[in-house]
């Protein structure tokens, strides 16, 4: 062994460290890269770290043997092949470093790199390359390689310096560029006054460690570069994500909606027909009663197909009452028309004794009737529908079996969808189901489609939670007495308060009417006395709502004597305030028969639906 002098192994062992350090770079660029699949920026940075590990190796080989081998052994000396071999390495390499870090900061930097650069890149690696073959002192191959990497430090730091944005690692490669210029123009300036100043042979056997501490700024602020990178494409791709699922959210709703539109415009495009067709036959002689009829009928039509589109968006008010299951079964079977019960069909009713259910009578006498009418229609002739209600856990159920074919299992996954029908054009409109399944909803149950247990046909279960503690009545008024009587009507439609005066003056009532809820509070402030008060909801100003609330709490007495009507219960307060009213509240168009029951005080409960038990069965579910 050779006895190394204290200067020579400070270089050597900086060059190892050096030397590793770079490999362990390499290492760390291409895991992060092949995980991330990172940008050509980073891929050219992962080639200049291997570049300048391929060209430290060389040199910790040359120096490495240099001082490990036999003294009279000049292998590895100055100018001979070895040696010669390792230096060609080495300063290749080094040159291929400072072409790729260019190109991978003008990458970076988003810019493609100068046409001169591209073009000068393989010609500054050869005669990098070649240099070693013409110059055999190590001192002078120091000054050839320090202006090529001064040069590309300095392009390097200018592309990166328009880069937007200031993060850590973006500063920490711009500082590293600028040492790594500064570092090198101190080297080239020791190896020139060397012969002058001896003892800067010793700065000289430091430059390792300088590098050293270059190469890791360089490297940590490109790995931190790196992820930051991922991070900005992850999130930049999850915003993206997020946009495609609004555009799909949107687009889904427009279909939902268009679909929506189509069915009712195909609904009340036929009523609407044949209400302006006999308008114009009006005045025709002897055509008015006719006319009238044919026009109150099929406008009674357009109603019910509204608050059946209100029940299948869960608008509808419900007014719930405890119920006898036995006699709500009894009138779902007296409405069932007659011919559904031909070809000896035949309809079987099983209550459970004393079972009582809690609900919207009207509302549940719907949901029944629909699938009783649908469970007949897909039955056989001769065939039984079996209605069954009994107790089960957490509240009640309904059953309704049929024994016809069942259903398809492609139509499984639709039956509740609006407008989802199996029958033929005019057979149906697909929205009894969807608005059966509305109507459970509201009352907080369930209703699910199954195969019936005797394996033909199928069966519908209603499932109905319990009734709530404590739940209270709405508020009625005592019935007024006849002749004299005094209406105020609030709305700030003209139109309405102009047919709801006409109807209640027929009916003996004496009528005043305000424009808005400010106007009716300021009547009702003054002398006169208001037998009844007839309120719409949806007004500007303060509205019902705001009229509802300081009646309760100016004139307890006058509120007791009011009731209320909308056309909308679809916004969020209208439908909060219709859980907690305790008066009656009717939805438009009205019945005027039922409206002004409710207003004599003989309304019962709240609205929902004020126009009568007309019960449609809309939906089909058979194949």
């Amino acid at each position: 062994m050779f006895l190394l002098k204290s200067i020579d192994l400070i270089a050597l062992m900086g060059l190892f460290v050096q030397t590793f350090v770079a490999w362990v770079f390499v290492a760390i660029f291409a895991s992060i890269r092949r995980r991330e699949r990172s940008s050509t920026a980073f891929t050219r940075f992962l080639g200049c770290f291997a570049a300048l590990a391929c060209a430290l190796t060389f040199v910790s080989v040359r120096f490495f043997r240099t001082h490990d081998v036999d003294r009279s052994d000049d292998t590895w000396a100055e100018g001979r092949f070895a040696a010669t071999a390792c230096y060609v390495g080495y300063l290749g390499c080094k040159a291929l470093f400072a072409v790729l870090l260019v190109s991978g900061s003008a990458d970076l930097g988003g810019r493609a790199p100068a046409r001169w650069m591209r073009r000068s890149a393989l010609p500054l690696v050869a005669a990098m390359a070649g240099a070693p073959l013409l110059l055999r002192d190590v001192n002078l191959l120091l000054i050839v390689q320090a202006p090529v990497l001064v040069a590309c430090a300095a392009l390097s730091h200018r592309a990166l310096a328009r880069l937007p944005g200031d993060g850590s690692g973006l500063r920490l490669v711009r500082s590293a560029l600028v040492a790594l210029a500064v570092t090198w123009g101190i080297h080239a300036f020791a190896v020139l006054l060397l012969e002058v100043v001896p003892a800067l042979r010793y700065l000289l056997a430091m430059n390792s460690m300088l590098d050293l501490g270059v190469q890791l700024a360089l490297g940590t602020g490109l790995i931190i570069c790196m992820l930051q990178e991922s991070h900005r494409r992850a999130r930049a791709a999850e915003e993206e994500r997020e946009r495609l699922q609004r555009t799909l959210d949107r687009d889904q709703r427009l279909r939902a909606l268009g679909t929506l539109v189509s069915g009712v415009a195909h609904e009340l495009n036929n009523p609407l027909t044949v209400i302006l067709g006999y308008a114009d036959l009006v005045g025709e002689p002897g055509a008015e009663a006719n006319a009238a009829q044919v026009i109150r009928e099929q406008a009674e039509r357009c109603r019910g197909i509204v608050r059946n589109l209100s029940a299948l968006a869960g608008q509808s008010v419900h007014p719930c009452e405890e119920l006898e299951a036995a006699r709500l079964l009894e009138r779902v079977e007296r409405g069932i028309a007659s011919e559904l019960l031909a070809d000896g069909r035949r309809i079987e009713r099983c209550a459970e004794p004393g079972l009582r259910l809690y609900g919207d009578r009207v509302g549940l006498e719907q949901v029944l009737t629909n699938l009783v009418v649908n469970a007949l229609q897909a039955s056989p002739p001769g065939g039984v529908v079996r209605v069954t209600a009994r107790r089960a856990a957490g509240g009640a159920e309904l059953l309704v079996d049929d024994q016809g074919e069942g259903i398809a299992e492609a139509a499984r996954p639709h039956l509740f969808e609006p407008f989802f029908t199996t029958k033929g054009p005019g057979q149906g409109t697909g929205l009894g189901l969807s608005i059966a399944h509305a109507i459970v909803r509201a009352h907080g149950g369930s209703i699910a489609a199954e195969a019936a247990p005797s394996g033909t046909g199928a069966r519908f279960r209603v499932r109905l939670p319990p009734a709530p503690i404590g739940a209270a009545a709405p508020e009625v008024a005592p019935p007024l007495p006849a002749g004299g009587r005094r209406l105020l009507i609030v709305d700030d439609d003209a139109g309405v308060r102009s047919v709801v005066r006409r109807h209640a003056e027929q009916r003996g009532w004496v009528v005043a009417e305000a424009a808005s809820a400010e106007a009716a509070l300021a009547a009702t402030q003054r002398d006169t006395r208001f037998d009844a008060l007839l309120c719409d909801l949806r007004m500007p100003g303060m509205g019902g709502v705001g009229f509802h609330d300081r009646l309760a709490e100016l004139d307890p007495d006058a509120l007791r004597r009011t009731v209320f009507v909308t056309g909308d219960l679809a916004a969020p307060d209208l439908a909060a305030f219709a859980r907690r009213c305790r008066r009656p509240l009717l939805q438009k168009p009205f019945d005027f028969g039922v409206l002004f029951a409710a207003v004599d005080g003989r309304g019962g409960g709240g609205g929902g639906g004020g126009g009568g038990g007309h019960h449609g069965s809309n939906g089909e579910r058979h194949a």
